[in-house]
């Protein structure tokens, strides 16, 4: 049986991080890949993909990545069972006045899933379909039992098909939409942050597919169960993509001179650069607390927004020096 073998980019968009990001860890962390390729590039297994998995959702958790990376992969399983462990305690001691969620859940298997672990006075569903119907089933069009949320499953999760979905659910009435996936990649999960969709990659742990739901609808919060959108947080943009030139190319064009005394290709590829190395930072960068991780976090976006008019900029300047431009990164 032929093995399965990832590049850097392609392992970084299966577990949705930036490949910029899985770079960094490779680099400073000595993440362990068992092959390389001709040209000396990393090659990572499935086993090694879903390590690269583990360690990103434990930094999501809070966990600072310097000090996960060198675990093995039973420390790696015994942290995650912790996590979801102290998930499921704090869902326990939550206000006993916390408000029950109901589901419209496409696919029986997935609904399966959750009842056998959500707390029944906190989650229940509705309904289990076996495709996303037309119009609301007449039983759950009023009274009680109408679902706060549409939840489904998708093998691979893509761009195209999100804005049908979206307006499908409203059409139904459903406020909100859970989408649980497989395989993803970056352009797919920045139009569902666009969108209000909830995403979550499955890591086939029924208790934390139920603490994501739970903490997704706001479940015990107090508040409203549609998160706001992207436009209300205003602080906080959808991820920007992946950077456009690497480090090697923006360095070659601090160095470039036109005929005339103008270096404004060389300030812009400096100014570009540095850029690029902060945002990789921001993103690597420990923390001490959730607060810390969230501010980490939009430091990461707000320098990958800030990036995009730059490369721009560059572009601009090869054109008008009539200059080879700069070689996107592959």
């Amino acid at each position: 049986m032929v093995q399965s073998l990832f590049k850097t980019g392609v392992a970084a968009h299966l577990v949705g991080m930036p490949a910029n990001t899985l770079r960094v860890w490779e680099r400073r962390y000595g993440l362990q890949c068992h092959q390389l390729d001709a040209q000396g590039h990393r090659l990572y297994s499935a086993d090694d993909v879903q390590r690269i998995a583990a360690l990103r959702q434990l930094t999501l958790q809070g966990h600072a990545i310097g000090r996960v990376a060198a675990l093995d992969p039973g420390e790696l399983r015994d942290l995650l069972s912790a996590q979801d462990q102290v998930r499921e305690l704090a869902q326990q001691l939550a206000p006993p006045a916390a408000a029950l969620r109901r589901l419209l859940v496409v696919g029986a298997a997935l609904a399966s899933r959750v009842r056998r672990a959500a707390p029944r006075q906190q989650l229940r569903i509705a309904a289990a379909l076996n495709r996303l119907p037309e119009a609301m089933p007449d039983t759950l069009a009023s009274g009680p039992d109408r679902p706060d949320a549409l939840l489904l499953h998708a093998p691979s999760l893509l761009a195209e098909p999100l804005d049908n979905l979206v307006a499908q659910a409203a059409a139904l009435g459903l406020p909100r939409v859970l989408v649980v996936y497989g395989y993803s990649n970056s352009q797919a999960l920045q139009r569902c942050s666009a969108l209000g969709i909830g995403a979550w990659r499955d890591s086939h742990n029924d208790r934390s597919l139920v603490g994501w739901i739970l903490e997704s609808l706001g479940a015990g919060a107090g508040g409203a169960a549609v998160a706001p959108s992207a436009a209300a947080r205003g602080a906080e943009p959808a991820p920007p993509s992946s950077p456009q030139y690497d480090e090697l190319t923006l360095i070659d064009w601090t160095t470039r001179r036109t005929g005339v005394a103008c270096e404004c290709p060389s300030h812009v590829a400096e100014l570009l650069l540095r850029l690029q190395q902060f945002e990789t930072y921001s993103a690597d960068c420990e923390h001490r607390d959730d607060a810390d991780r969230q501010l980490h976090a939009q430091l990461h976006r707000l320098a990958g927004c800030a990036r995009l008019p730059l490369e721009r900029a560059l572009q601009l300047l090869a054109e008008h020096e009539r200059l080879r431009g700069p070689q996107p990164a592959h």
